[in-house]
């Protein structure tokens, strides 16, 4: 009866023992990762300095290694959202270390543009968000920032370029809801700071207490 139950749970839940990142079948995976490719991520839990009066707190999960680097190109730009489930896992393990979950409110994660989740289908940093929201039982503040004007790609811009071209990107829907709240930033990749430093000082501007930022990796040069 036993083999039967599990035979059938096979069945229905065919990913149980595959790992995420390799999809390979593994036995022994850690939060949807295998041993194989836990090898290859650099675990930092690193706070990196963003120099600005907005955002008390900058973290990022593990280094942005040429592993790393294609499995992001592959959950932004390949259709693979299914990788959220082990990046968020590997986050979560950042604000556990650092005793993030103990000091926020609630969490919000960095918006786009209606058009370009549109054309992905998704929000990477959402897809983050809402698994850690759930995992921590902390309330996800959803759409109370959200991006309201279309900006350029920006992966190779350098800082200034960045800033100029977020100005006035994002906008606070019914602060009434982050008003006093300690706030959990989060988005994938971090590479000058400035879209984390922007959308911080929309929420002090709305009202919110404070604001503490994780993404999984950054490109920044620290």
């Amino acid at each position: 009866m036993i083999e039967l139950l599990q035979t059938l749970n096979n069945l229905i839940f065919p990913t149980r023992h595959i790992c995420l990142l390799c999809k390979e079948k593994s036995e022994n995976r850690e939060g949807y990762i295998c041993k194989d490719c836990y090898r290859n991520l650099e675990i930092l839990d690193k706070e990196i300095d963003i120099d600005s009066p907005y955002i008390k707190r900058v973290y990022y999960s593990i280094s942005y290694n040429r592993f790393v680097r294609e499995k992001i190109k592959d959950y932004k730009y390949n259709g693979k959202n299914y990788l959220y489930k082990p990046f968020s896992e590997i986050m979560i393990k950042t604000i556990k270390n650092k005793n993030m979950d103990n000091d926020i409110d609630g969490i919000i994660y960095v918006p786009t543009h209606r058009r370009k989740e549109a054309l992905r289908g998704y929000n990477q940093a959402e897809l983050l968000a809402k698994y850690i929201s759930k995992k921590l039982s902390k309330p996800l503040f959803g759409d109370s920032l959200i991006k309201i004007k279309w900006t350029k790609e920006q992966s190779h811009s350098n800082k200034i370029d960045r800033i100029i071209n977020l100005k006035n990107s994002f906008q606070v829907k019914n602060s009434n809801i982050i008003e006093n709240k300690r706030i959990l930033l989060i988005d994938d990749i971090i590479t000058t700071g400035a879209t984390m430093e922007e959308c911080s000082k929309v929420l002090i501007n709305a009202g919110a207490k404070e604001v503490v930022g994780l993404a999984l990796t950054s490109s920044k040069n620290n």
